[in-house]
C-alpha cells in the first residue's frame, strides 16, 4: 500500500495543529467565598474533580447555634452573574426527587459538606450500561460571577446568604 505525499502532508500537518490547540484552564477569583452570622458560617469552594475544568462546588456549612437547623434545598438556588438560574444537585439527588429535593439537618456544632453541581450544566446518565454508575456528571460552568444563594430555616425563621466567585477561562 502506497502512502501519496500529500496524504503524509496532510497527517503532519493535522498532528502539528492538534498538539498546538491552547489549552483552557478555569481559575477562580477569590479561590472560595465565605460568610458568618450568629446561626451559620459557610464556605462555597470551586472544584475542578478530576478534569481541567471548574464543574463543582464544596459547599461547607457548621452550625453555629445550640439549636439545630435545616438547609432548604428546594430554596437554595445556583446563582450566575447574580441572578437565580435553577438548583443544584448532588449525592442522592434523584429524576424522582430533583424537582423537591429533601432538606439537610445540620445539629448545632456540625459541619455539613456537600459537593454540588448546577442541574441546569448536568448530563443525566439513564440506561443499562450506566447501573454502576453516578446518575448524572457535571459540565463545566461558565465564565462570569458563579454561587449560592444559601437558604437556611431555624425555629421558624429564613436566613438567605449569597457567596459567589468569579470564574475566568484562560488561554495557554
Amino acid at each position: 500500500m502506497k502512502i501519496s505525499p500529500a496524504a503524509c502532508g496532510f497527517f503532519l500537518v493535522t498532528l502539528f495543529l492538534s498538539g498546538c490547540a491552547p489549552t483552557r484552564t478555569w481559575i477562580s477569583m477569590p479561590e472560595f467565598q465565605s460568610a458568618e452570622n450568629a446561626v451559620f458560617s459557610a464556605r462555597f469552594t470551586p472544584l475542578k474533580k478530576d478534569a481541567s475544568f471548574i464543574s463543582q462546588f464544596r459547599l461547607e456549612v457548621k452550625n453555629n447555634t445550640r439549636q439545630p437547623f435545616e438547609i432548604d434545598w428546594s430554596s437554595t438556588r445556583y446563582l450566575f452573574d447574580q441572578n437565580p438560574s435553577g438548583r443544584f444537585v448532588f449525592k442522592g439527588i434523584t429524576a424522582e426527587n430533583i424537582n423537591d429535593p429533601p432538606s439537610d439537618t445540620v445539629l448545632p456544632g456540625e459541619t455539613l459538606q456537600k459537593t454540588l453541581s448546577p442541574v441546569d450544566l448536568i448530563a443525566w446518565r439513564r440506561g443499562p450500561g450506566y447501573v454502576d454508575q453516578a446518575a448524572f456528571s457535571a459540565g463545566p460552568v461558565p465564565e462570569g460571577q458563579n454561587g449560592i444563594l444559601l437558604v437556611v430555616r431555624q425555629n421558624g425563621k429564613v436566613l438567605r446568604e449569597e457567596l459567589t466567585v468569579t470564574i475566568k477561562v484562560t488561554s495557554e
